[in-house]
């Protein structure tokens, strides 16, 4: 089974860790870039190919992959602005509301 693919879009807009203070397993795809969990094809998604100067020694070409908790985790922490939330906890909360007053 291959890594699931988020849209290419979305990897434009997610930041990732510094892969020179990454471990070796998580600059080569083998564990999560940010929790270091072990993954396999159907844990991991693929966080596309990524150029930076050269890490441990080795060309600056790496493979990064997340597992899908971290992955949800950083794509909402990068893609929504202070605003955006603000809106989010906004509505969730006049959803709330109106559901208390329908109750009454």
């Amino acid at each position: 089974m291959s890594t699931a693919s988020p849209p290419s879009a979305l990897l434009t807009y997610l930041a990732l860790p510094d892969p020179a203070l990454l471990l070796p397993p998580q600059v080569r795809g083998a564990t999560c870039v940010w929790c270091d969990t072990r993954l396999s094809g159907a844990t991991a998604l693929d966080l596309g190919s990524r150029s930076e100067p050269p890490i441990l020694g080795a060309a600056g070409r790496w493979f990064p992959r997340g597992c899908i908790p971290c992955t949800l985790k950083h794509v909402l922490d990068e893609t929504l602005c202070d605003t955006q939330r603000g809106l989010r906890a906004l509505a969730l909360e006049l959803r709330r509301a109106l559901g208390v007053l329908r109750e009454t």
